[in-house]
């Protein structure tokens, strides 16, 4: 395709809609992705020579994208409403804040590796709304408070939310997660520990970070070793559950170990999780009902980790369940100017081992037992479905048009011009610090992982390619600096500071100031593993 300095300027106009629209205009998502989806069919259309044909199945495999990652989405936002009506999330976080009278290490506990596991099985802004209040609850300021969860958790971003980020990295780019899953487990476990030491910094300045040096260093790579290994292992889906697990268990055996337990009798008490007001008012009026003890308070995520172990990493049974998929072949599509996209085959998902299937699963499983025991007040089936319905199809409308955009720009080849233009005007050293900005970007503007993955991972990919770089790696980077950039995005700022009002401008500056670090780390870590890889 002949390289037209008014096509690159054309192709890049959709996505800087969106950005220009959603920073300048304070528009969400789904009003700025409608905009710029117009915006890429009609040039598709006009300038690039796409047909009906190739219009409409962009869009067809844009839905397919989606469905893959909303089954995710709705189904982990079901789990933590079963567990979270039945009041188990309150019991975690005050058998946590219970376990030392340290206040930094109960600081590390609730905003670095509980927020970490909440956004393993959850997201969307749930770790920082509940571990937000848990904060000020043991003395950290408002805006502190909303700044620590979100720091905390953004390295489990990627294989956080079941991993759907990581599934759209895999759909948008058609490389196998078995192949793309170390470099960005890598660099996000460096992130791990590197946001353990900024999290002290906030609390308590460098004083904190030396004395919180080696439990960081001990638990932080616990944390990310697990994570590498359920990832690479095929077993992406908890990948940031299991790390935030063995965070957790590491950090029980290291307080022990060390003497920094707190007495029985000396636990603090904490507020109950926020989520609670959004209950049912029966369940929240009701002091009568019984609170789960602990082991039953983490049923649900240890059923969804045995299940997902049977499902997902036994080979044997995840080739007999994939067996059962889904599947549309999407034809061949040629462009009035040549441009071809090969016949896509099997562009679908497998039903009875699908990620969200096996948290719905684990849903049912621990619903069952909440109830038999007594934990809801009255039938919170219609409202678990609900709001996890509402939420999931808000977020869905979003994805979708997001993924859209690029399917089309894919289809028409204006993502392959775009990737002409930067490759011919930066060189690949330079590109190992522009790739992990691009993928911030996309993240910080639009406040998901997923969207700019959605967008910008096929764009990062074919400039990796043109400028001959290792793709992998670029993609590791995309990923990797999406999740960190996406706790900055003014949507979750929004999110955290709502349950504790907090002023969102002073948390956004914090955040910024902190966050840019862990963007410019990827950065280093991209540009070392190009030289290496």
């Amino acid at each position: 395709m002949h390289f037209d300095t008014l096509d690159w300027f054309l192709s890049l106009t959709p996505m800087l809609a969106v950005l220009g629209l959603m920073v300048g205009l304070a528009w969400n998502t789904n009003r700025a992705g409608l905009v710029g989806w117009l915006m890429v069919i009609a040039l598709a259309a006009w300038r690039f020579g796409a047909g009906r044909d190739a219009i409409f199945y962009a869009q067809i495999k844009a839905f397919i994208l989606t469905a893959d990652v909303v089954l995710i989405i709705w189904a982990a936002l079901v789990l933590y409403y079963v567990v979270e009506r039945a009041g188990a999330l309150a019991v975690i976080s005050q058998a946590l804040s219970s376990l030392t009278s340290n206040d930094l290490l109960q600081v590390l506990l609730l905003g670095w590796i509980f927020a970490s596991f909440l956004q393993g099985m959850g997201g969307f802004g749930v770790p920082v709304a509940i571990t937000a209040p848990l904060l000020i609850g043991l003395g950290v300021p408002q805006v502190r408070a909303v700044v620590i969860p979100s720091l905390g958790h953004g390295w489990a971003v990627t294989f956080g939310s079941l991993a759907a980020s990581f599934v759209m990295l895999m759909n948008t780019t058609g490389i196998p997660g078995e192949k793309l899953a170390a470099a960005p487990a890598i660099m996000l476990g460096v992130l791990s520990i590197v946001s353990g030491l900024i999290i002290a910094h906030v609390f308590a300045g460098w004083r904190g970070v030396r004395r919180a040096i080696p439990f960081v260093l001990t638990v932080g790579s616990s944390m990310a070793l697990a994570q590498y290994i359920l990832a690479t292992n095929g077993i992406w889906t908890i990948g940031a559950i299991g790390g935030g697990a063995t965070g957790l268990a590491v950090a029980i055996v290291w307080i022990r170990w060390r003497g920094f337990a707190a007495p029985t009798d000396e636990g603090q008490r904490v507020s109950p999780s926020p989520a609670a007001s959004t209950a049912n008012p029966a369940d929240t009026a009701d002091t009568d009902r019984p609170t789960p003890t602990i082991r039953l308070a983490v049923i649900g995520y240890a059923v969804l980790v045995v299940l997902a172990l049977l499902l997902r990493g036994i080979q044997p049974v995840k080739a007999a369940l994939g067996q059962i998929a889904l599947e549309v072949d999407l034809p061949a599509t040629t462009t009035d100017r040549d441009w071809t996209v090969n016949t896509e085959k099997d562009a679908g998902f497998g039903i009875p081992g699908h990620p969200g299937l096996i948290i719905l699963y684990s849903s049912l499983i621990a619903f069952t037992l909440y109830r038999r025991h007594g934990y809801y007040v009255s039938d919170v089936t219609g409202d678990i479905l609900r709001q996890a319905t509402r939420r999931a199809f808000r977020s869905g409308v979003g994805h979708y048009l997001m993924v859209a955009i690029g399917a089309t720009m894919a289809r028409s080849g204006m993502i392959t011009i775009v990737a002409d233009g930067l490759s011919r005007n930066i060189s690949g050293d330079l590109y190992a610090f522009v790739a992990p900005v691009i993928g911030g970007i996309g993240a910080f503007v639009t406040g998901s992982n997923v969207n700019s993955n959605a967008v910008f991972s096929q764009l990062q990919l074919n400039t990796a390619e043109m400028l001959g770089l290792s793709v992998i790696t670029i993609l590791g980077a995309q990923t990797a600096s999406a999740a960190v950039a996406s706790v900055m995005s003014p949507a979750k700022v929004t999110v955290g500071c709502s349950t504790v009002g907090a002023n969102e401008g002073v948390v956004m500056r914090w955040l910024l100031g902190y966050g840019s670090i862990l963007v410019a780390l990827v950065g280093v870590m991209t540009w070392i593993g190009l030289k290496v890889f």
